[in-house]
């Protein structure tokens, strides 16, 4: 019976991150049809707002702007609207500054959330397409543009830019992997979700968000996947971290959107009914399993230490020494670089870590407005 837990056990967190990703993507590669993308235009380069929620961004909002203004789009087909979510610094003022119509901001007298801020900003919009940016990240110049051409096909919905970060060889490996992943769901029309850092939707598919939504980037692909409507993947739209983050932060970070997934759960529980959710089969696979993995993976150990067999004692000795491996990772990442993939095992350790922590972390703080905030 020990044996047959931790095989089960084994395979959920292998299906997660291994099972899934392959098969999604050798699909993907299976049914990929040479098409080459549309131009960058949309009803002759539509309008387009970009909306950027912030608090407390005053030293680097304006750079922000400037970095949007330099887009290769039309300068008269778009605007930027920032939401200041009541800031206590001079957000706003220095949005002010920007000596340019087409820059406008909102204030909210109070802070409310990035979901409030986003859903009070969406009521100013009247272009057909949104592109939602964070105050963080940079575009390319082709951002904009590019994430416009996936509308050229009615069926898009939403548009997914890719995120680049600055960081770690484990990170780089971690995001290659879920770029590949998420290129694949596009293909297959099983995409349920964006980079909140760049991501593009049709306006008039926009439903305002619960306050203290923490993902915007999945609930609102969501709920246009279920009228009908695909996410679509570009590759060439990309925002760009300026800095690594520290790890510390990154950490907490990783936490927070675990715990979004939870909260995603409770806010829309007809995730869970595949006669219900569209995308269930993939959702499932991509989101729900990589909450439970880390759970799996605990059992496993668990099983491991307390049953017996040669199996069973093989098994827990390669776990001690992944984790081992793991550990080294994180704490020697110079040395660990010397070791081939031992960054990436540091990455799925923290990971896990964080997904380990977020359930109890939503349950635990789910009634503090405190978590769901900037």
């Amino acid at each position: 019976m020990a044996l047959v837990i931790f095989i089960l056990a084994m395979a959920l967190a292998a299906w997660a991150y291994m099972g899934y990703p392959l098969l999604a993507i050798m699909l993907a590669r299976r049914h990929q049809q040479p098409t080459a993308l549309p131009e960058a235009s949309f009803n002759n380069c539509a309008a387009v707002t970009v909306v950027i929620a912030a608090r407390n961004e005053g030293e680097r909002i304006q750079a922000r702007i400037h970095n949007l203004l330099e887009s290769d789009y039309p300068p008269d087909a778009l605007q930027i609207l920032i939401a200041d979510d009541g800031s206590s610094d001079d957000t706003a003022d220095r949005v002010r500054a920007v000596d340019d119509s087409r820059v406008r901001v909102i204030t909210l007298k109070q802070p409310a959330g990035k979901a409030v801020a986003l859903s009070a900003a969406m009521e100013q919009v009247t272009t057909p397409l949104t592109v939602f940016a964070d105050a963080r990240q940079d575009f390319s110049p082709n951002a904009v543009a590019a994430l416009v051409a996936a509308f050229a096909d009615p069926g898009v919905g939403v548009a997914s830019g890719r995120l680049v970060l600055h960081g770690t060889e484990a990170g780089g490996f971690y995001w290659r992997l879920e770029s590949a992943l998420r290129e694949a769901e596009s293909g297959l029309g099983w995409a349920h979700a964006a980079s909140g850092a760049i991501y593009a939707i049709r306006s008039e598919l926009f439903e305002p968000l619960p306050a203290g939504l923490l993902l915007d980037d999945v609930y609102t692909p969501l709920q246009i996947v279920q009228r009908g409507y695909r996410v679509a993947y570009v590759a060439e739209a990309l925002a760009t971290e300026p800095a690594p983050t520290p790890p510390r932060q990154e950490f907490s970070r990783k936490i927070r959107t675990l715990s979004g997934n939870w909260q995603l759960i409770a806010l829309a529980p007809w995730l869970l009914l595949p006669w219900r959710n569209r995308v269930f089969f993939a959702w499932s696979s991509h989101k729900l399993s990589r909450l439970l993995a880390p759970w799996a993976l605990l059992v496993a150990l668990l099983v491991s230490i307390l049953g017996h067999g040669i199996v069973l004692d093989g098994a827990l000795w390669l776990q001690l020494a992944a984790y081992g491996v793991a550990l080294v990772a994180l704490m020697a990442p110079g040395l660990a670089r010397k070791v081939p993939m031992a960054p990436a095992a540091g990455s799925f350790l923290l990971l896990n870590a964080a997904a380990l922590l977020s359930l109890p972390a939503y349950l635990a703080r789910r009634d503090s407005s405190r978590l769901w905030k900037g």
